[in-house]
């Protein structure tokens, strides 16, 4: 009779296998809840309001932009539209005047850190301090960051975070905000339609995400996020949307 009972090697490689994709399954849970813009297991983010009707909110990250910043509140001024800019410090301190023209134009006003660094890496300590040097650069320009369920706008760079991440923000005075649309435009090989295709997917009470600048340089080509963003103003602007900052939406 043969036996077929399994050797100790066989247990203990089945025991290796099941172990080892147990961990990969817990490597892979942790960094959707920790990137993935809608995830809320490791704390509250503001994503999206389904109940906002037909109301949805551009977001633009990485500005201001000398070239592109501008032109945006243009294209949003022709279309009635407003919107949320998550700045980055450093590129704020160069800016301070395209600062007091966005919120003069009733546009709304958010944290983007100070160097746009990987949150989770960072310890709170260097957490807190990107948060301070940002909010000292803004308010270096008279100006002040938007609110929203009583704290100021933030959006970790990338929509990185961990449960660590989120506890400093909060405590520093912030509130969280991601999105539930994004257009890719950063990618190299975004073109003015695909993004704008992406865009097209929205629906109500979304938050779309696109960007006015780049975290690399201070005036990067956005040219064809601001032709997306007319697009799309065209576009549910005609099927009777409403585009709003960030805290009228979470109001609505």
């Amino acid at each position: 009779m043969v036996d077929r009972r399994p050797t100790k090697g066989q247990i203990l490689n089945k025991r290796f296998l099941a172990g080892a994709g147990a961990a990969a399954g817990a490597i892979g849970f942790a960094i959707y809840n920790g990137q993935y813009p809608t995830a809320q297991l490791y704390g509250a983010t503001i994503c999206r309001n389904p109940g906002a009707g037909r109301r949805i909110a551009l977001t633009y990250d990485d500005g201001p932009n000398p070239t592109y910043t501008p032109r945006l509140m243009e294209v949003l001024d022709r279309h009635n539209a407003k919107a949320t800019f998550f700045t980055i410090g450093r590129w704020a301190e160069r800016e301070p005047g395209l600062l007091r023209e966005l919120t003069a134009a009733g546009h709304a006003l958010g944290n983007h850190t100070h160097t746009h660094p990987t949150m989770p890496l960072c310890s709170a300590a260097r957490v807190s301090d990107e948060l301070r040097r940002c909010r000292a650069a803004v308010e270096a320009a008279g100006i002040e960051f938007s609110r929203a369920e009583g704290g100021m706008l933030m959006r970790p760079p990338y929509g990185r975070r961990r449960p660590g991440t989120l506890r400093t923000m909060r405590a520093d005075g912030y509130v969280p905000v991601t999105w539930s649309i994004t257009c890719y435009d950063w990618r190299r090989t975004a073109t003015e339609a695909k993004i704008a295709e992406r865009g097209e997917r929205a629906a109500e009470g979304d938050i779309i995400l696109l960007h006015d600048g780049s975290n690399l340089v201070p005036a990067a080509d956005r040219g064809n996020s601001v032709a997306a963003t007319q697009e799309l103003l065209g576009r549910f602007g005609a099927e009777g949307y409403e585009f709003v900052t960030v805290p009228e939406l979470v109001a609505a």
